[in-house]
């Protein structure tokens, strides 16, 4: 099973969301992100069948919930087109309470540096007139309650990339 953990948002947020990648869709090509699936990767953990040693992993952590905001947008190794955050200690702490305990349980994780972001488009390809801007007009202006740590599950359907909810874990 394909698993990571990530913060998830609620409907008003996902059509903010949504409809920046829309807007961007106008002048690039990629595959957009379905709505349901938009998240706030913390951990990636990649292919495993230990998902209990998982869950009682997420219930030691104890963190308190925390606001945040998103903010801006950009690429990874332009191909992956993202909306990020504002700077908050709180989602690196979050992210190395997470790394630390599945690590103490003898999780394999990814490693990499940790940089908050939402996955808006997996092989994205702007237009030489493409502008951020009008897209980043889009992202969601309220600020984010960081409430769960979520364990979800990435599996294609029918060709379809589909992300399930399997736990969650309430912060403090």
């Amino acid at each position: 099973m394909r698993l990571f953990t990530a913060l998830r948002f609620d409907d008003e947020t996902k059509n903010a969301l949504f409809s920046a990648g829309k807007e961007a869709e106008k002048s690039a090509k990629g595959n957009f992100s379905l709505k349901e699936n938009l998240h706030l990767t913390l951990v990636f953990i990649g292919e495993t069948e230990r998902t209990d040693d998982i869950k009682a992993a997420l219930c030691r952590i104890d963190f308190p919930a925390f606001d945040y905001k998103i903010s801006g947008l950009g690429t990874f190794e332009k191909c992956i087109f993202w909306a990020g955050t504002e700077e908050n200690p709180n989602l690196q702490k979050l992210y190395l309470a997470i790394k630390t305990t599945l690590d103490e349980t003898g999780i394999e994780t990814e490693e990499r540096e940790y940089v908050p972001h939402i996955t808006l488009a997996r092989k994205f390809c702007p237009k030489a007139d493409f502008d951020f801007s009008a897209a980043e007009k889009l992202l969601p202006q309220k600020t984010q309650r960081a409430s769960k740590i979520c364990l979800m599950k990435s599996e294609r359907k029918e060709g379809i990339l589909q992300y399930t909810e399997i736990f969650s874990k309430e912060l403090t």
